[in-house]
């Protein structure tokens, strides 16, 4: 199934911005979210760099949506509450703190006309640099306006506010009102490559580096999903469940992208080998495979469920993964 995160972002009211040339002391920026990249949180959507009506990411990928200003930063647990951080020095110029975290899909965007950022903080850095800090979680903004931040800061929490179907922090940083890639900055640089001046300093740059598709979360369950469940994560299974299903949502499936599921019995035999091909682009994509239960049980153990990603022209395999749950007594 395909989730598409759509923001058509509204800013808190500008305030006054000094007419300084956006080359002037820039900010050097470092993580706005407490997690660690690639591990347990990625970066699912980047600045859209293409100007006319397609999108894409500063490395000529798909990894945006049209007219998209900010960097997507997402954690791996659907549940996490993870710290969100000023990214560099400034003061508080707006916050909003308000609003509940529902998913745009249950909510409707009438509801949020207008408030499409969610709950958020907006820092002003000087020289007319700003950043913003979009769809916190509510009641956990922890800063208010005019007050001076420091960078690291907790700023509040990652929420699901406003304009959103996922948990994520929607980080953007503009100069005199207008939206700068921070991978790209003021300055431009190569075609799909990072710009000559970045606006990450050097050691965050490192932590950040490009990751075209990731595993999110994967998981079993006992029963068949529809397409909107959100399973809770189990560690064993009983043999009399009715079925042993696996699931998985993964990130930056490709258009001729393969996924290959091999799910194998406590003996090491092959109790199920499925291909799912990929038919076009999604920034997400989540999946199931299972059986139901023939006989009387399970046989007890560990199952293992081994998958892997393959992308057209690559010799190896894009992802390769292992799963495993035991079947107890």
């Amino acid at each position: 199934m395909l989730y598409r995160h759509t923001l058509a972002f509204t800013a808190l009211l500008y305030g006054f911005l000094n007419p300084l040339s956006a080359t002037e002391n820039p900010p050097q920026l470092s993580l706005p979210l407490a997690c660690t990249i690639g591990t347990d949180c990625f970066i699912q959507n980047y600045v859209d760099a293409d100007a006319g009506a397609g999108h894409s990411d500063y490395r000529c990928g798909f990894l945006s949506y049209d007219d998209h200003r900010g960097t997507d930063f997402r954690p791996t647990s659907m549940n996490a509450s993870v710290p969100v951080l000023a990214a560099a020095d400034g003061k508080v110029r707006a916050t909003r703190d308000n609003m509940d975290d529902i998913s745009v899909r249950v909510l409707g965007k009438e509801a949020i006309k207008n408030r499409e950022a969610g709950n958020s903080v907006v820092i002003v850095h000087g020289n007319g640099w700003e950043s913003q800090y979009a769809h916190l979680k509510k009641g956990s903004v922890a800063v208010h306006p005019g007050q001076t931040v420091t960078r690291g800061t907790v700023l509040g929490r990652v929420g699901l506010s406003g304009n959103t179907e996922f948990l994520h922090l929607h980080f953007e940083i503009r100069h005199q009102g207008k939206a700068i890639d921070p991978f790209v900055g003021v300055n431009g640089g190569n075609a799909c490559a990072l710009g000559k001046q970045p606006l990450w300093s050097a050691d965050t740059l490192t932590k950040l580096g490009y990751i075209p598709s990731e595993v999110l979360a994967a998981g079993f369950t006992d029963h068949p999903l529809a397409a909107d469940d959100q399973p809770a994560a189990i560690q064993s299974l009983a043999k009399t469940a009715p079925a042993l299903v696996f699931w998985l949502s993964v990130f930056g499936v490709q258009t001729g992208d393969t996924q290959v599921f091999d799910l194998l019995a406590p003996d090491g035999s092959m109790l199920l080998h499925k291909t799912i091909a990929i038919d076009h682009n999604m920034a997400q994509y989540r999946s199931f495979v299972g059986l139901k239960l023939h006989a009387e049980a399970w046989a007890t153990g560990e199952y293992r469920v081994s998958y892997q990603l393959l992308r057209q022209q690559h010799a190896a395999p894009v992802l390769t993964k292992q799963f495993s749950i035991r079947v107890v007594p």
